[in-house]
């Protein structure tokens, strides 16, 4: 009942040295489960559930061991298949298919119960087409809303080289109160959602989960959220007869006192989505980094949590980094957008380094940050957003340093409602409308060393209600610029000193002028332009 295993290599990253050695153990040899030793046909119709699972058994009565789904078959299973601890599936080659109304693979009985991550755990699958079927009214069996794999209060679990395709109504994988989760090299291809009511669009390829009431098959409901998950290398789009995920990676449900940690989406392409591409809810030490992620429904990246004014609690998403992304044509709100809420803000926000282009509808900014503290926007390349490049609102301490903005729609960089925010470096180009850098309500700002060009209104609008802020050491370009810097009559107490604004034919009041009832500084006056150079 023992098979050599040709496909493994021992240079094969894997955490647990034991689920290593086993796979060395069988490479050099030593022996395997071959489920066709069990009884599978591998024929695509005869139901091979029951001679899968007796091979599943047998690895968990040795304590363990590697199960082999041979190159060439396709397995049809009616039923979850179930595997437990210190196991390894390899099905590289093989296929396997639903024929029944349920998902493919998970690591429970529906009679179990686990708290925290003492499930089955130190599980390695890898390998193979995994198809969930799905119906679209014409082909497939299965209909409700089931994963395809499904990972419940454990650790140590590794998903490498599989295909997921065909998923009804809910998630491609799914960890679920898991500690350290792996998704390395994988393809997810094809989501229906077939609720009848659209209910479902928002489900993810990956899901990563909490257990609460509703989010699992099995308690213990305790809270447990999961933590220290990796999905990298992924391609995220529809399959042969199935459309585009709901999302690709994200989490949907937070509980009071609980968040997700430690979550790493690196290098993935996400092709498509009806909602956003990668939405962290609840997320903290989280790294989103070097994804390519094009034509989302909604937001590209979004990280947010629970408004307290309806969950009842104030939860704080923090030390959050997205850099190096490439985020292209979301069709509607921002190619990237951190959400907190009055009382709940999102904290060491970072986004830096991310190249943005265009969008759809009129609500797509480049980048989005509102109600975060001292949130860092640095380094981006962003072009043709259908609205604002980078909007600041309601975040104070801000700094927006060394980013380039193109043909904006709207305003090149817009810092609203915001306390000490600095806009510095930056480098604006063209808007279609408003202005290349507009502060709106905001105070104790510093706006220096930006270039700015072509707006159509002013390359620097200071909006009702600013105050108290520095506007110095930029160069203002006019190009189709209607004026250089101005000022609402609210604006009030603030500086705007040693500006360039030569060689554009500008007179001194077109150049640098405020409206009736500001009051400014112009470095060495009150008068315009003061110190500021204008030709």
């Amino acid at each position: 009942m023992s098979t050599p295993v040709s496909q493994w290599s021992p240079g094969m990253a894997i955490t647990s040295g034991r689920l290593q050695y086993m796979l060395e153990l069988a490479l050099s040899g030593g022996s395997a489960i071959n489920v066709v030793a069990y009884g599978a046909v591998g024929d695509g119709t005869t139901d091979d559930t029951a001679a899968i699972q007796a091979a599943l058994d047998a690895a968990h009565s040795r304590g363990g061991g590697v199960v082999v789904l041979p190159a060439g078959f396709t397995f049809a299973i009616k039923t979850f298949l179930v595997v437990y601890d210190w196991t390894v599936i390899s099905a590289y080659g093989a296929t396997v298919r639903s024929i029944g109304t349920t998902g493919l693979l998970r690591n429970f009985l529906s009679s179990e119960t686990f708290t925290g991550y003492t499930g089955h755990s130190h599980i390695i699958v890898q390998g193979g087409v995994w198809d969930a079927n799905a119906s679209d009214g014409v082909t497939g069996t299965v209909t409700g809303m089931t994963n395809a794999f499904g990972f419940v209060h454990c650790e140590d679990i590794t998903v490498r080289d599989v295909t997921i395709k065909n998923v009804s109504s809910s998630h491609g994988c799914e960890f679920n109160s898991t500690n350290g989760g792996r998704v390395l090299n994988c393809r997810f291809l094809g989501y229906r959602d077939n609720s009848g009511d659209s209910s479902r669009q928002f489900s993810e390829a990956v899901q990563i989960d909490i257990a609460v009431s509703g989010s699992s098959s099995i308690g213990a409901f305790d809270g447990t959220p999961s933590k220290n998950i990796l999905v990298q290398g992924c391609y995220f789009g529809a399959s042969e007869r199935l459309g585009v995920w709901g999302r690709a990676v994200g989490s949907h449900t937070l509980a009071s006192g609980a968040y997700y940690y430690g979550i790493q989406i690196i290098g993935n392409r996400i092709e498509g989505t009806l909602q956003e591409g990668i939405r962290g809810y609840g997320w903290r030490r989280a790294v989103i980094q070097g994804n390519v992620i094009s034509e989302t429904g909604r937001t590209g990246i979004m990280l947010t949590h629970p408004n307290p004014s309806t969950a009842g609690y104030s939860p704080s998403s923090r030390d959050i980094t997205i850099t190096g992304n490439t985020v292209d044509s979301p069709v509607a709100d921002s190619a990237i957008r951190v959400l907190g809420f009055s009382g709940a803000t999102c904290q060491q926000v970072v986004i830096s380094g991310n190249a943005i282009y265009g969008g759809t509808a009129g609500d797509a900014n480049g980048i989005h940050v509102e109600y975060c503290t001292a949130p860092t926007v640095t380094g981006n390349n962003i072009g043709s957003p259908r609205s604002t490049g980078i909007y600041n609102n309601q975040s104070d301490n801000g700094s927006i340093t060394g980013n380039t903005v193109r043909n904006s729609a709207s305003n090149g960089i817009n810092v609203n409602a915001s306390t000490g925010t600095t806009v510095s470096g930056n480098v604006v180009n063209g808007t279609s409308a408003n202005h290349c850098i507009f502060i709106g309500a905001s105070n104790d700002f510093l706006v220096t060393g930006n270039r700015t060009t072509n707006a159509t209104g002013a390359g620097i609008r200071l909006g009702a209600s600013a105050t108290d802020g520095m506007v110095t050491n930029n160069r203002i370009i006019k190009g189709s610029s209607a004026n250089g810097i101005t000022g609402d009559a609210t604006a009030t107490g603030c500086t705007v000193a040693l500006n360039d604004l030569t060689g554009n034919g500008w007179s001194a009041g077109t150049a640098v002028g405020m409206s009736g009832g500001a009051t400014f500084t112009f470095g060495g006056g009150s008068t315009s332009p003061g110190d500021n150079l204008v030709s």
